[in-house]
Parts: C-alpha cells; structure tokens; sequence
C-alpha cells in the first residue's frame, strides 16, 4: 500500500496534474469570492489545461539542455522514463484547451494575451544578452515575479473577465485579490528556489537564494505574506469582504509561514510539492469552507 501511494504522488507531482489542479483551486477561490459560486467550468477546465500544457511543455523543451548531474535528480529521472506521459498530457491539454478556448469572449484575450507572452518567454531564449540569448526565467531574481504575475493575472482576472465586462477588473475587490495573489505567488517561489539553489549557481542563474541565501530569502517570503494580512486587514476595514473570508484568507497565509520554516529542510521532492504548491489549495478550500458553513 506504501509503495501504490508513494508512486501516485510521485506520479501526480511530477507529472504536473498537482500544480494543475492547485492553479485550477486558486481560480474557483476566485470566482468564490466574487460571485459565491465556484465559476465556469469552461474557465476551470481553461485554467487546467493551460496550466498542465506549460508545465509539460517546458521540461521537455529544456530536456536537450539538460546536463548529467542533472538527470540524477529524482524529478529529472522521472521525467526521463515516463517521456511518453508528458507528450500524452501535452496532446490532451492541448486538445482540451482549445476546445475551451472558443467558449471564452473576445474580451478575455487581453487577459490571456499577456500571460501566453510571459509563458513563451518563460520557455523560449529571446532577450539578447553578452553571453547569447536568455529567457526570462534566466535574468536575475525575477524568476518568480514573472511566475506570480502570470498566475495571477490567470488565476484572478479570467474567472471574472469571463462573465463581467474588463472594467469591473478595476474595482477594489478584483484588484485586492489580483494583488494578494501576486504576493501569495511570489512567496511560494521562493522555497522552490532555495531547493533548486545549487543548480542555479552552478548555472550562475542569480536568484533570491543564491543572492541573499536561504535564511533571509525565507525572510523576504514571509514578509511578502505579512503584507498579504495587511491587505485583508485594509479590505475588511476600508472595503467590503466578510469577516469569515478575511479569516480564511487569514489562515492560509498563517499556516503558509508556518510551512516556509521547513524550506530549508531535506524534504523528500514530492513532499515539498505537496507543502508548497498545495498551500494554493488549501487557501481554496478555505475560502469555500468559509462561504459555505460560516454563513458569509
């Protein structure tokens, strides 16, 4: 039973549906609370397949690149006898994401337009440097800045871009929330780097990590969540959000910090997935335990 269990979370952490499934939770949290209901499910199904086909597509673009110290890890290794899974699910999203693409107004292509650039660019070599052409992920510290941008941007303004005009984008709560994700995003960026750390300097990729080490970058993520909490705090004051999502929001970003303690620690990789992409879920979860049982 051990051995089944470990070789499905190995299976859904390594193949992407996890951090597919949380983008998709951190979406329906949005249209929770927005509009009390759980969303569209062309956007759910939108959010998924999009999510799934970049995070399939990119270590197989990148797989030409990658060294022999790197095949060793677990996740590299994985990927390396289980190729034909990652082409079978970028086939599926695919598939699926198009067909949900011709459900979504015309004007959620200014939503959609920045974060397909901020994906390929994500991927794909483009900014011409001295020392030839990097991707966006490459330049500096800003790898997790384009991340928390685009699923924010993803994850906060489609589900509500698809059934309300995009000047609704503008009013305090959409922007509250797009902000707050921003943040909540970055933070989560941060212990996948601090895990990544000797490969990026081996690969002199200056992220937070490798430029302020481990300690103080873990700082810098819970400082990111404390302004978080602040955000609900000046929502809840000066706007309009029930006390019960404030507080769910509250927890989330608590227990969050709690967990950025550990980041330093030798977590086995699919466990570290689980903690960190899975605290997108639980804020979800959160937020609709709130709505449905603390009578918002």
């Amino acid at each position: 039973m051990k051995v089944f269990v470990a070789r499905f979370i190995r299976f859904i952490v390594y193949s992407h549906i996890f951090i597919a499934l949380c983008t998709t939770a951190y979406a329906v949290k949005t249209a929770l609370l927005i509009s009390g209901s759980t969303g569209n499910i062309h956007v759910t199904l939108f959010v998924f397949s999009a999510t799934l086909l970049f995070y399939c597509f990119h270590p197989i673009n990148k797989k030409k690149f990658i060294t022999s110290t790197e095949s060793n890890e677990e996740r590299i290794a994985w990927m390396n006898t289980h190729t034909s899974i990652y082409y079978i699910l970028i086939a599926a999203s695919l598939l699926i994401l198009t067909s949900q693409f011709l459900y979504l107004p015309i004007r959620t292509w200014v939503i959609l337009t920045p974060v397909a650039l901020l994906g390929l660019g994500y991927t794909f070599p483009f900014i011409p440097t001295k020392n030839g052409r990097k991707r966006l992920r490459d330049i500096y510290w800003l790898k997790p800045l384009w991340i928390s941008i685009a699923f924010s941007t993803l994850t906060s303004f489609l589900p509500i871009a698809f059934s309300q005009p995009l000047s609704t984008l503008l009013a305090p709560a959409p922007l509250f929330i797009f902000f707050r994700s921003i943040l909540f995003i970055f933070a989560l960026c941060i212990p996948f780097d601090i895990r990544d750390m000797q490969f990026d300097k081996s690969k002199n990729i200056r992220t937070l990590p490798v430029i302020f080490g481990p300690t103080l970058s873990i700082y810098i993520a819970i400082i990111l969540l404390l302004l978080f909490i602040s955000l609900i705090c000046i929502q809840f004051l000066y706007f309009s959000i029930p006390f019960p999502l404030a507080t769910a929001l509250f927890l989330s970003a608590i227990i969050t910090i709690f967990l950025l303690l550990f980041a330093k620690r030798k977590i086995p990789q699919p466990l570290y997935s689980l903690l960190y992409d899975g605290s997108m879920m639980l804020q979800a979860i959160l937020v609709f335990l709130a709505f449905n049982y603390l009578r918002v």
